[in-house]
């Protein structure tokens, strides 16, 4: 066999091997790169969900707040119409006693 053929094989074979060597790495790689891009984007959505049940708890407190806030009001306006009966039942024993008293004077004030 002639050298340069036997140096031609030999630099084909390095060639074959270096190319292989480069798809395998090239393979490997792209399947870290994947696999780190998941982790990535289940981080990314874990960390979307964990806010939005921060916002759901907040969203239940204000409902909470705003229905027990209601309650109050309701309160407040059945103590206004009962503060406003005896204010009136008030009044009109207050006018009754001022009639009284004007008649004893002899209706002068």
């Amino acid at each position: 066999m002639n050298i340069s053929i036997i140096i031609s094989i030999i630099g084909l074979t390095i060639s074959a091997v270096s190319v292989s060597c480069a798809v395998y790495f090239s393979f490997k790689n792209s399947k870290k790169t994947d696999v780190k891009e998941i982790e990535q984007r289940v981080a990314e959505r874990t960390e979307t969900n964990l806010k939005l049940d921060e916002i759901n708890r907040n969203t239940q407190e204000i409902r909470y707040d705003i229905t027990s806030v209601k309650k109050d009001v309701q309160k407040h306006g059945e103590k206004i119409v009962e503060l406003e009966a005896s204010a009136k039942q008030a009044h009109h024993r207050i006018d009754g006693i001022e009639g009284r008293l004007n008649m004893k004077d002899g209706g002068k004030e």
